[in-house]
């Protein structure tokens, strides 16, 4: 991606018109950062820019743009690239889940989501990646989820491409340490943003169990994994648990457990 201007560092989230990519938001406008917000609401983007630009006085600039659509990463690096930005932090925020069992629910919307949470998230790490360590130095945060830790029946491809996440980005780590990158998963539970009504589990005995996060919690802790140079960051104590339990509960037990949880 071109070279910016010698200014303040500049930090691109996607998925920033609410929720955890505009909680993202404020925490970086906090550390100094000018930011590129993208996002495929128009309206609610250039919300969330205006009250950040008005509040903490940075430079914000809002793209709407529909990350789900084919070449999306490389119609985002061109725009990009004329307005002579180069982000310094890349925050992978967008994505979406949907509830149901595969075979019943829509292909194309679910290879749309393969699209968006796995495709887009590495085309845009990459680009920026590279771009990072021919610098000597920036950062890299994809937000993953708990789900990246087990199988979830009737949320089977979204918990899938939260796996390839958490994985990519943790060796994609290991990689760029020694050039100055910094790279981190970010893995929250359920959280209290539109990710809910979209993927159809306002209703689910999953919200109505466990406990529920707020983004600016999840953005606070987050970052700050993410500032001390953490591989992967699982948000507050009882994600910890489940995501770290999961792995010594026998599949035939767990499976319908978490079936059962997103009924």
């Amino acid at each position: 991606m071109a070279e910016g201007p010698a200014k303040q560092p500049v930090a691109l989230i996607t998925g920033a018109s609410g929720g955890i990519g505009e909680a993202f938001a404020y925490e970086l406008a906090r550390d100094g950062h000018r930011l590129v917000l993208v996002a495929r609401s128009d309206e609610e983007l250039n919300r969330v820019a205006g009250v950040i630009a008005t509040k903490l006085d940075v430079e914000t600039v809002a793209i709407p743009h529909d990350l789900a659509k084919p070449h999306a990463a490389d119609q985002l690096d061109a725009e990009l690239r004329r307005r002579r930005l180069s982000p310094d932090v890349l925050v992978n925020n967008a994505g979406y889940g949907l509830r149901g069992e595969a075979v019943e629910l829509d292909v194309h919307e679910q290879l749309e989501m393969i699209d968006l949470n796995i495709r887009t998230l590495t085309e845009l790490t990459l680009r920026c990646a590279r771009s990072m360590k021919q610098r000597g130095g920036g950062g890299i945060i994809n937000v993953s989820s708990t789900a990246a830790y087990m199988p979830g029946p009737n949320m089977a491809v979204y918990y899938a491409t939260k796996a390839f996440v958490g994985s990519f980005t943790e060796a994609l780590s290991v990689e760029l340490k020694p050039h100055g990158v910094q790279v981190t998963s970010v893995a929250p539970g359920p959280t209290a943003t539109d990710f809910q009504r979209r993927a159809d589990l306002d209703d689910s005995l999953l919200l109505k169990t466990q406990p529920v996060m707020s983004p600016e919690d999840v953005a606070r802790i987050g970052y700050a994994g993410f500032k001390k140079g953490r591989r992967a960051v699982i948000t507050g104590f009882p994600n910890k648990f489940l995501a770290h339990s999961a792995k010594f509960i026998p599949r035939s037990v767990l499976l319908p457990i978490i079936k059962r949880l997103q009924s």
